[in-house]
């Protein structure tokens, strides 16, 4: 009877064993939420099964899942930016997950150089901006959205135009006359510039700050490097995401000028103190003298609201497609984004697509593709100088009213010639001067990468990567006949230029990195890697003149391009670049003791085919420690409130070689026309030296030496972050080109000269409040740098650069200076010293016991002795020095102002340290960001207030309104005598009307020749709010109705304001001759700069 009790228990329990087991191997649908600890459901999220990867989903627009799954299986539920957690299901087919924020920020993995490390592992400095940070802010170019987000990264803006140049140097770089810009990467493949990529297409941004960092890209990574990861493929179900928006600008700024009446009574002035028939000129002009008060009720045209009035609405749509399964991944995107100017007919338009692929070839092989595509067009000339006429002082200096000329219908037939010419320029707006030119500028990049993964083992890893980069650019420049080049160069008939230049880039790249960790507390990470980089360029550039008067932009260039339409001459050239290729071979060591004692080595060998033989090979070494302080056992009552302490300390070598190719050795360029060789009358090519710079066998690297000491800090959970770095950054063997006296030649690129940068960095980020309905955090940074050329070549102490701001016209041209124990940027000029004043001429008692001035033979006034001679700034045409003529500063002694020997340092362009901070919370469906951004201690030559305060090269010129006579409410002196419009000379007279003038008379100025003085340097500090955005996000409840994963609508306003004493249009500016080979020595000068504009916006985020 007991044994049958007992079979039939062992039966019993094997069958419910059986029906255990059936019931486990069965699948069951399991349903579940997510959410956060806020409540919030997480859309998104990934739910996979544990051991099954191919079988899971994500959750849908209210955070729930389904899945089927075996009984007793268990799933992984993850989502960026949260700690991943594990359910064990036991059958149970309803789960309901809450999700932490990750609190181990540290955790997070950065990407670096030919790879990626968790950030608590780093031993560089390294910072990050993160994509979602940047497309909150609407702007076309990249960098913009960057600036005053990264400490030690100083972002300028060249002007407000909508394609200028942004210039972005990390720690204040350190080259002379060569390119001081960091290396850009965008997905692993060097790049010339980030301009063309579109802000929304960004996954992330990591800037390399030190040799610790930058010493895996040698030769390249002197000037730090900036490394951009595009938004990559993330498979799982498909979502289609728009981000657009409208954008309208106005002019910020405008500078106040002369009136109308203010205008007639200076310029009238100024031809009395000419004579009478200058009187003459200016009566037949603006009507006689005792007239003049009618001006008194007239309006003047502001020309800066009509240059600067363009109401065409910017633009920017982007369309994004991310999807695939377990084993293919992809991401497609295309923007559009159309920047209209301040100025009609000029703008900036951009295509942008982005195309991303990852699919596992087998279980440890997998295949990496890219493909971005970019369209660029810039249409118009701006404000650029040059040859381009418009300037943007002329909506200054252009006059307010036209007199008679607006008040009588003339008939121009009937004029003379130099009548004629004066009436159609003085009746001529600017918006008609701008239409006498043209111009179309075409950039168009291909760029395609490709890599394959191969997880050898599970220590060993390969990846094979290659790239293709293909530009093409042409820019093609018309002048209509009444423009100043085409009467110049082209006998007053339209002219036209076109350039065009096709540009490649191959690279090939291997690393195989082994990952090992022994016993628990030694981690070691080895990556070896070899890279071939090979590039090259050709350009082709026609000139045509002489074309018929009434063509059109459209017709010249076709008839360009069939070589007819042309009665005169007819220019080609043409030049093939050399190929410039570079070998490397590099590597990098990560050794980790018990996981708070850190280790990097790295080193890179670089080959260049840009020097001789035996200078070609560079090697670059590096190495850094961390000590991850929290870590230690002392640590554990500190870890209440701290979360992160590390330590690090870094030295190491990087370098540059942004030169030309082949500067050792001398070069040829091809032109046809001109000359006839040969049989025939065809203008056959012939070959003339390529420049007039003289090849150098002996050039090598450029090597910049960086010492680092950083240390990272985190407070409450890493609700508190943040960083400190002190670095010392030496440049040797710096590449300049310098003067040379050889035959035939000018200069010649040598290695030459020292410089330093020492500085100290802080960033801070911190999460202020964090509720459910509501959060705010903070962000601060600022970097304070001290630039210093150490030396040069042997016994120079200095060197003299030139603007090129007004050509041959200003007095004492080479305006800029590098001088040892001084900082680049340096301004060389006059020092302003104040005004003459009527006791510093001689004078004599008359019989009436009146003071009078005594004058020369010439009818000249006559100084005192001792005092400073100032006719070298004087013009003679409105009667020479005089009372009330500028006075600069004696700096030699000798009595008498000289270029040579009373020029003084007069600025210096340099910051003392920029920054920003920025604010952003939310409040339930609200969202609102400021982000701020400034810049302390610069000068900015503000050449525009220089040209302005003379009648330069224009026959009647209006003024800055404190150059209006201090008898009519402005601030300089005045010569004359109001009630009958005659020159006062009398001693007392000039001596009482002029009691309160603290300018001098700008028709003491000579007409044709800027001086460059320190009146004209300013502080050029600055506090800007850069955006303001406010954005509503709808309920879930109302976008789920149309299928909608989330819709935000936002508007956001840009330069709402700027706190400077900069009495420019802005003093974020460095606009004297772009892109020249100089510009990074003549810094911070503001001569005809685009104005800079406030924007507002309207946007859209829609994700279904």
């Amino acid at each position: 009877m007991s044994k049958m009790k007992n079979m039939r228990t062992a039966l019993l329990f094997l069958l419910v064993t059986m029906i255990s087991l059936s019931i486990s191997a069965q699948n069951v649908t399991v349903k579940g939420t997510v959410k956060d600890k806020t409540g919030e459901t997480v859309i998104g999220a990934s739910v996979v099964q544990k051991g099954n990867t191919g079988n899971g989903t994500i959750t849908d627009i209210d955070g729930n899942f389904t899945l089927s799954v075996p009984g007793n299986a268990t799933l992984v539920i993850s989502y960026v930016g949260m700690t991943t957690q594990e359910v064990a299901l036991k059958g149970k087919t309803q789960i309901n997950v809450v999700l932490e924020d990750d609190a181990q920020a540290l955790e997070e993995v950065v990407v670096i150089g030919y790879g990626t490390a968790k950030k608590k592992d780093l031993t560089g400095a390294v910072s990050t901006v993160k994509g979602a940070d940047l497309a909150k802010v609407p702007v076309t170019n990249a960098a913009e959205a960057l600036t005053g987000k990264l400490a030690g990264v100083q972002i300028t803006t060249t002007d407000g135009s909508p394609d200028a140049e942004m210039i972005i140097k990390v720690r204040g770089g350190g080259s002379i006359t060569g390119d001081s810009s960091p290396l850009y990467i965008v997905d692993g493949f060097p790049v010339s510039s980030i301009s063309d990529i579109a802000p929304t297409d960004i996954e992330d941004i990591t800037v390399l700050k030190d040799a610790a960092s930058t010493a895996i890209y040698g030769s390249q990574g002197a000037n730090g490097v900036i490394l951009i990861t595009t938004k990559g493929a993330k498979g799982g179900k498909t979502t289609v995401s728009y981000n657009g928006y409208v954008q309208g600008k106005t002019i910020r700024k405008t500078l106040d000028v002369m009136n109308p009446y203010q205008f007639v009574m200076y310029n009238y002035e100024r031809q009395a103190l000419r004579g009478a028939s200058a009187i003459r000129g200016f009566e037949e002009r603006y009507g006689a003298y005792g007239d003049l008060d009618l001006y008194k009720y007239q309006q003047g045209h502001n020309w800066q609201e009509e240059m600067f009035d363009n109401s065409d609405l910017s633009q920017s749509h982007n369309i994004s497609i991310t999807g695939g399964s377990e084993k293919t991944k992809f991401t497609l995107s295309g923007t559009y984004a159309n920047d209209n100017s301040l100025m009609e007919n000029n703008g900036y338009r951009r295509y942008n697509m982005n195309f991303k692929l990852k699919h596992e070839l087998y279980k440890n092989l997998s295949l990496d593709f890219g493909a971005r595509l970019a369209d660029t067009e810039t249409k118009g000339v701006g404000t650029g100088g040059g040859s381009y006429k418009i300037r943007s002082y002329d909506a200054l200096m252009k006059a307010p009213v036209n007199g008679l000329y607006d008040q009588i219908d003339i008939d121009p037939s009937t004029l003379p010639e130099e009548e004629y010419e004066e009436y159609v320029n003085a009746t001529r707006s600017l918006k008609d001067q701008v239409n006498d030119y043209w111009r179309r500028k075409n950039e168009r990049r291909y760029n395609f990468n490709a890599a394959i993964n191969w997880n050898i083992t599970k220590n060993f890893t390969y990846r094979a990567e290659g790239g293709y980069d293909y530009t093409f650019f042409q820019q093609k420049d018309w002048y209509g006949p009444r423009s100043s080049k085409a009467v110049q160069d082209g006998q007053g008939l339209p002219m036209g230029e076109w350039e065009k230049k096709d540009s490649w880039k191959l690279r090939a790249a291997h690393t195989l990195t082994w990952k090992q960790k022994f016993n628990k507390i030694h981690d070691v990470n080895i990556m070896v890697g070899q890279e071939y980089v090979a590039s090259n360029s050709e350009s082709n550039e026609i000139i045509g003149k002489f074309f018929q008067e009434d063509i059109t932009p459209e017709k010249m260039f076709a008839s360009m391009a069939a070589n007819s339409g042309a009665t005169g001459s007819r220019t080609i050239s043409s030049q093939l670049g050399q190929e410039d290729r570079t070998i490397s071979f590099f590597g990098r060591a990560n050794y980790s003791l018990l996981d708070k004692y850190l280790l990097t080595f790295t080193i890179r060998a670089d080959g260049s085919s840009k020097f001789t033989k035996g200078n070609r090979w560079g090697y670059f070494p590096a190495a850094a420690l961390a000590w991850r302080v929290i870590e230690e056992p002392f640590m554990e009552p500190a870890k209440e409130f701290m979360s992160n302490l590390k330590l690090r300390l870094s030295y190491g070598t990087a370098g540059n070689n942004r030169i030309g190719n082949s500067l050792y050795e001398t070069s040829y360029k091809a032109y046809s026309g001109g000359k006839y060789y040969g049989a025939g009358e065809e203008q056959n090519p012939h070959y003339t030296l390529n420049n007039d710079q003289l090849a150098n066998p002996d050039l090598k690297w450029e090597t910049t030496i960086t010492r680092n000491v950083g240390l990272d800090f985190g407070f409450f959970n890493e609700r508190l972050t943040g960083s400190i770095d002190y670095y010392w950054n030496t440049v040797k063997d710096l590449l300049i080109e310098q003067s040379i006296t050889a035959i035939g030649y000018k200069t010649m690129q040598q290695n030459i000269g020292q410089t330093s940068n020492r500085g100290v960095e802080l960033s801070l980020n911190a999460a202020i409040l964090q509720k459910k309905d509501y959060s705010l955090n903070f962000n601060f940074n600022i970097g304070f740098n001290k630039n210093k050329v150490d030396k040069l070549a042997n016994g120079i102490s200095s060197m003299s650069y030139n603007s090129g701001a007004f050509s041959s016209d200003m007095r004492g041209r080479d305006d800029y200076r590098v001088i040892v124990g001084e900082p680049l940027g340096i301004v060389w000029g006059f020092v302003y010293d104040g005004i003459y004043g009527v006791d510093d001429f001689v004078t004599y008692t008359d019989d009436n016991g009146k003071t009078q001035f005594q004058f020369d033979k010439s009818g000249n006034y006559i100084l005192k002795e001792g005092v400073t001679d100032n006719t070298y700034t004087t013009a003679s045409s409105y009667g020479g020095l005089r009372p009330g003529a500028m006075k600069l500063k004696d700096q030699d002694g000798d009595g008498k102002i000289t270029e040579k020997g009373d020029r003084v340092i007069i600025g210096r362009t340099q910051p003392k340290f920029t920054g920003g901070f920025g604010l952003s919370g939310n409040y339930k469906w609200f969202d609102i960001s400021a982000n701020f951004n400034f810049v302390v201690g610069n000068d900015v030559y503000n050449m525009d207030k220089m040209v302005s305060s003379q009648s330069y090269r224009n026959s009647y010129a209006n003024l800055r309104a404190e150059m209006a006579p201090v008898t009519l409410g402005g601030r300089a002196w005045t010569y004359l005598d109001q009630s009958n419009g005659t020159i006062i000379t009398d001693y007392e007279t000039l001596k009482a009307m002029n009691a309160n003038a603290s300018y001098w008379s700008a028709t003491t100025m000579s007409d044709n020749n800027p001086v460059p003085t320190s009146w004209a340097v300013e502080d050029g500090s600055f506090l800007r709010l850069q955006n303001l955005t406010v954005g509503f996000t709808l309920p879930k409840d109302w976008t789920r109705k149309f299928a909608c994963n989330q819709l935000r609508l936002y508007c956001t306003l840009n330069n709402l304001f700027c706190i400077t004493g900069y009495d420019g249009y802005d003093p974020e500016v460095n606009s004297a001759i772009r892109n020249s080979k100089t510009s990074g020595v003549t810094p911070g000068a503001d001569y005809s700069a685009y104005p800079k504009s406030f924007s507002w916006t309207a946007g859209v985020n829609i994700t279904f």
